[in-house]
């Protein structure tokens, strides 16, 4: 018998992280999915030696790693294997981090968290995609001096930003791909480049005077780097983000992997000691349950708020607001610390709040209290000036805020330096966030004697909505 067609190869894979058993289940996922293991490695560094070595058709590429993290590891892997398909597998959803991750050189963007067999069908739908040649910017814009439908489809797989507008003021935007659209806060087809990003709309009749082709532009405080290329009709811009904003992305990715593996690292000696404890002895099997319980909450505070700023960046976040008891949502929350909290309720109106969002709000200014501030730490219930709203003050007695660092107190990723304690600068970033979706506010105020006074303001529940 004549054999007329042979069975296409199988994808080449090499999986870079620093988890040993993630890897193990990865190859056995991989490998019944039909695909060769050519090479593993713990680090970014590592990684980079075993694909310059292998060559691989697809990279699967962890975040956060020791010696070198993939952040840094990206455009290196990007030049020494330019046909593979690096995809992010990590374990933080951020959409800010995928953002960054694309524009490093990602051809996707997987999490953790999802099933071994939905990773293998996004692996080999992502694999499956356009080739990618060489990663520089040249190959990009030689492509497109006419740009099509094909074209642009192929485009938007692109880690870097690439817009086309008129070749003259004021520069309409004929096409843009979703990493333009990401670095200029939604760059619309139709718009004008001047109403989109004026700056940059002024570095095109700069270029278009004195033919400098490389040039930075400030969007939004940010600093982008922009290729200019003229094709027959039209002028291409290439986006490139900050190297500082890389390198800030860097610092709060290894902050968030510090912050989780810390209740991991617990978890895991508890689960050792538990497997090793005598049968008989309840109480300290109780004692471990109960942190266990606390450990894995610390956990859900975390993922939670990761999941929250990817809602915000999104524009999907959503709050289901009902008639709460607040002295009731605080005396639980408290009930999870293990510090002494004084209660000190001074007006007890009921709150119109989501119940889960309420504890997360409560939950991060205590934990924010506990990990920065110093006892006594007081949680108030009192009268708002405004009569619409129900005031939570959470206080501590610790150093205050800087003054220099209070202005930038609830943006996100924010962090003061100078701290003896980590954190990867969301939990207030998410308590204003999901106050203000709930038509209330958060603020700062030092202490009378010091310390730190922060005040949730939210909407009371109208005396004829309240459950009996």
């Amino acid at each position: 018998m004549n054999v007329t067609a042979s069975q296409a190869a199988p994808l080449r894979v090499v999986v870079i992280d620093d988890t040993a058993d993630l890897r193990q289940l990865l190859r056995i996922a991989l490998e019944r999915g039909g695909m060769q293991i050519v090479g593993e490695a713990g680090d970014g560094a590592a990684g980079i030696e075993v694909v310059r070595d292998v060559q691989p058709d697809v990279v699967l590429l962890d975040l956060s790693m020791p010696v070198m993290d993939g952040l840094e590891a990206l455009p290196h892997l990007r030049r020494i294997a330019p046909q593979a398909k690096i995809i992010v597998l990590s374990g933080f959803g951020a959409a800010q981090m995928a953002k960054r991750a694309m524009e490093q050189g990602a051809d996707g963007y997987l999490q953790k968290g999802m099933s071994l067999g939905k990773i293998l069908d996004q692996v080999n739908e992502i694999a499956a995609g356009p080739a990618t040649e060489e990663p520089a910017a040249p190959r990009v814009l030689r492509i497109v001096p006419e740009p099509g439908a094909a074209v642009w489809d192929a485009l938007a797989l692109s880690p870097y930003g690439v817009l086309e507008v008129d070749g003259a003021a004021p520069f309409r935007i004929i096409h843009a791909n979703p990493a333009a659209a990401l670095l200029l806060d939604g760059a619309v087809v139709g718009r004008t480049l001047e109403s989109t990003a004026a700056q940059i709309a002024a570095l095109a009749d700069l270029h278009l005077a004195t033919g400098r082709a490389t040039l930075t532009a400030t969007v939004a405080d940010r600093a982008i780097r922009v290729t200019f290329r003229q094709a027959s009709r039209s002028l291409l811009l290439y986006l490139e983000a900050s190297p500082d904003e890389i390198e800030e992305l860097r610092r709060t990715v290894a902050a968030t992997a510090h912050e989780i593996r810390g209740p991991v690292a617990v978890l895991n000696a508890l689960a050792e000691t538990m497997s090793q404890q005598d049968p008989a002895d309840t109480e300290q099997r109780d004692r471990l349950l109960s942190s266990v319980a606390r450990q894995a909450r610390v956990l859900d505070g975390l993922t939670g708020d990761l999941l929250v700023t990817a809602q915000i960046e999104r524009g999907v976040l959503r709050v289901d607001r009902r008639p709460v008891d607040p002295v009731a949502a605080i005396e639980a929350v408290v009930s999870d610390q293990q510090t002494n909290i004084v209660l000190d309720v001074l007006d007890h109106r009921w709150v119109l709040a989501d119940p889960l969002r309420l504890d997360q709000m409560l939950g991060n200014l205590l934990r924010n209290a506990i990990k920065y501030g110093g006892p006594p730490i007081v949680v108030r219930v009192r009268a708002h000036d405004a009569d619409h709203l129900v005031a939570i003050d959470v206080q501590d007695n610790g150093g205050g805020v800087p003054e220099e660092f209070r202005g930038r107190l609830f943006q996100e990723f924010a962090r003061a330096s100078g701290t003896a304690v980590g954190g990867i600068g969301l939990g207030l970033h998410v308590v204003r966030t999901l106050a203000e979706a709930h038509g209330g506010s958060v603020g700062y105020a030092p202490g009378p004697t010091g310390g730190a006074i922060f005040t949730l303001a939210l909407p009371a529940a109208p005396e004829a909505v309240r459950p009996e």
